[in-house]
């Protein structure tokens, strides 16, 4: 029986599950790449590979996948790339189209009028979608404490939501960091330099206790989509607090 070729629905899925996923769970005994798999007609292992191939095409990787994307994956890639935005909300509804999954906003909308009630629900899924999305990128560990309980946990943007609509969903746009740093990041008391390591601003009033939380010598390590120097100088220019 001859291969079938991938698709570019098939391709987008593959994509928008990479997205979800921590680099070290690409593997075919995943539940969500077997659940996955089923409803597109591959084995896990294929999807698995999929998923690999996918990874070789992450620039700025330190963990390589297999090098073998094919010239459909890496233009779905570009796509989702050039308007990450765009393509997970559309990658989104497919998900929930082929697993049979109402979209959450539909019983809040049967009963409420109003474009404003609409577009709060769309902001609130997309800031989950967007945890989803950036946590799996550091292991699901705060990029600069390492493991701390899961509430604490936030997928932090760079360039903030109000700022610019087509970074929102940008995972390249995320840093998941503790309730302390986030706080910090989002007043521009931090940020980060394009080799990702921590500015301080001398704004900030650290006590001698935790002074080592906020030492210049910290490095974000995401294992996935690393930040865009374009997001950190904008955050760096608009957002910190230098003096």
């Amino acid at each position: 029986m001859a291969r079938r070729n991938w698709d570019r629905r098939e391709v987008t899925l593959a994509i928008e599950l990479y997205t979800r996923l921590p680099f070290g769970r690409l593997h075919s005994g995943n539940p969500e790449i077997i659940a996955l798999a089923a409803e597109i007609g591959r084995t896990p292992s294929a999807l698995a590979m999929k998923l690999s191939n996918l990874a070789s095409l992450d620039e700025d990787l330190d963990r390589k996948g297999l090098d073998g994307a094919s010239n459909l994956d890496r233009e779905v890639w570009t796509d989702f790339t050039a308007r990450p935005t765009q393509f997970i909300e559309r990658a989104r509804r497919i998900v929930s189209e082929i697993f049979y999954r109402e979209p959450e906003s539909s019983a809040v909308l049967q009963v409420t009028e109003g474009k404003e009630v609409e577009r709060t629900v769309k902001v609130r899924q997309n800031q989950r979608v967007f945890r989803e999305i950036v946590l799996p990128s550091y292991d699901n560990q705060c990029a600069v404490m390492g493991k701390v309980s899961p509430s604490l946990l936030t997928a932090s943007h760079i360039i903030p939501w109000k700022t610019r609509e087509d970074t929102r969903l940008d995972p390249r746009n995320g840093i998941s960091l503790n309730s302390l740093h986030d706080r910090a990041f989002d007043r521009g008391l931090i940020t980060f330099r394009d080799d990702l390591t921590m500015m301080v601003s001398s704004k900030i009033v650290i006590p001698d206790h935790v002074r080592s939380l906020f030492n210049e010598d910290i490095r974000l390590k995401p294992a996935k989509f690393r930040p865009l120097p374009e997001y950190l100088e904008h955050h760096r220019d608009v957002v910190f607090e230098a003096a």
